[in-house]
C-alpha cells in the first residue's frame, strides 16, 4: 500500500496544473496591434491558454449573427494557429465559449456604438453578452474604446453607455486614460500606423497589468481545485 501511496504521489507531481481558457474578442483595434500584443501578453502567462477572436466594425450583435466583416479579422486559436486577412463572418459568440470554455472573457468592444442612435439599443446589445458571460460563471474584463482625433466627441457617450451596461460584473478599463491619439497621421481613429503602432502596444501594456491579478487569482483557482484533486486522490490510497 506504501508503493502505491508513492506512485501516486509521484504520478501527481509529475503531472502540470491544469491550465485556465480565455476567450478575447473584439473589434478593429484588436485586429491591429494593440489586439496582437494583448494576445502575446497573456499567451505567455504561466498557466493561461488564450483563444483571440477580432472582427474590424463588430459590436456584440454581428457576434450572435455572424454578420461578415470587410474591413479585417485577426483569429488565433488556444494552439495559436493564425487567420487574418480582409472579409469573413465573424465567429459566433456562443460557438466560443462552447469550444474554449473560458474561465475569463476579455471583450474589447464599444467603438462602433458611436453609429447607433437610441442609447438604449446599444446599452441592451452590451448588456446580452454581460450577461452571457455571467452565466457561463466566467470573469470578465472590459476594456473601452481608446482616444482617438477623429469622432473625439463620441468618446464621452461611449464610456458612458458601456459603463452603464458592463458594470457591477465586468471589470472597466477606460482606455482612454492610456492613449492619446497623434495629432497629424494616421486615419484619427486606429493606432495603425507608425505613429500609433508604440502607443497600441504600450494600451496593451496597461490593460494587462490592470488585469493580471484577475488572471492570477483565475490560475490560483485552477491551482485549489488541481490540490483537491490530490487529496482526494491520496485519501483513497490510504
Amino acid at each position: 500500500m506504501k508503493k502505491l501511496f508513492m506512485l501516486v504521489m509521484m504520478f501527481m507531481i509529475a503531472v502540470p496544473a491544469s491550465a485556465s481558457n480565455v476567450l478575447f474578442i473584439g473589434d478593429s483595434h484588436s485586429v491591429g496591434p494593440f489586439g496582437w500584443k494583448m494576445d502575446e501578453l497573456v499567451r505567455r502567462e504561466s498557466g493561461i491558454n488564450i483563444g483571440t477572436y477580432a472582427s474590424c466594425g463588430s459590436v456584440f450583435n454581428w457576434w450572435e449573427t455572424g454578420r461578415a466583416t470587410s474591413c479585417g479579422y485577426f483569429f488565433r486559436d488556444i494552439k495559436g494557429s493564425t487567420l487574418h486577412g480582409t472579409k469573413t463572418a465573424t465567429p459566433i459568440f456562443d460557438n466560443l465559449m462552447k469550444e474554449i470554455k473560458p474561465q475569463m472573457v476579455i471583450v474589447e468592444l464599444g467603438a462602433n456604438y458611436a453609429g447607433w442612435t437610441s442609447d438604449e439599443a446599444a446599452v441592451a446589445d452590451m448588456k446580452k453578452l454581460v450577461k452571457k458571460i455571467s452565466d457561463a460563471g466566467a470573469k470578465c474584463f472590459w476594456i473601452s474604446k481608446p482616444d482617438a482625433r477623429k469622432g473625439k466627441e463620441n468618446i464621452p457617450r461611449i464610456l458612458r453607455l458601456t459603463r452603464e451596461a458592463v458594470l457591477p460584473y465586468c471589470a472597466f478599463f477606460d482606455s482612454t486614460l492610456v492613449t492619446e491619439y497623434p495629432a497629424e497621421g494616421g486615419d484619427g481613429v486606429h493606432y495603425w500606423n507608425e505613429k500609433g503602432r508604440p502607443i497600441a502596444e504600450n494600451w496593451a501594456h496597461e490593460a494587462f497589468k490592470a488585469m493580471k491579478p484577475m488572471l492570477a487569482d483565475l490560475h490560483g483557482k485552477q491551482d485549489s481545485s488541481d490540490k483537491e484533486s490530490s487529496n482526494k486522490t491520496e485519501a483513497e490510497s490510504n
